[in-house]
């Protein structure tokens, strides 16, 4: 089954993200614990939103996923897209200034690449809970 917001994102790329579908999530590689495929799909234009609004490294991403009910995905899965979008021209990443505690982090910006990426992921999404919605009213209770 072809996935519209996979094939959205990244202008001139058939496959859409990353390296091709092998790697990717159309082998189901992404998928974790109790989240749906749906759910799963959902990491990679949430990522995008949270650094349209700022720059930020890969746990405080996690931590947003959090919010929106994404708890629990493995951090390796986010930095394996983080990786992919910065190879496509998503995101650009350099490491944080400032003294951590911890080991510096690398800190991931949007480009214009990735907020025109963003745009078309939106419009599909909004596709996508049209049809949901379409089904859902289909559903007696």
């Amino acid at each position: 089954m072809k996935d519209d917001l996979n094939d959205n994102f990244a202008p001139g790329r058939g496959a859409g993200f990353g390296r091709g579908m092998g790697r990717g999530m159309g082998r189901g590689r992404r998928w974790m614990g109790e989240y749906s495929l749906i759910d799963v799909r959902l990491v990679e234009p949430a990522l995008l939103a949270f650094l349209q609004h700022e720059n930020m490294h890969g746990y405080a991403l996690l931590d947003k996923l959090e919010t929106i009910g994404l708890s629990g995905i493995n951090p390796s899965v986010v930095y394996r897209i983080l990786r992919d979008f910065e190879e496509i021209g998503l995101v650009i990443s350099d490491w944080e200034e400032e003294k951590t505690q911890g080991p510096p982090r690398r800190i991931y910006t949007l480009t214009n690449e990735g907020r025109a990426a963003l745009a078309r992921a939106k419009a599909s999404l909004q596709d996508t809970a049209n049809r949901l919605h379409t089904i859902l009213d289909q559903i007696i209770d």
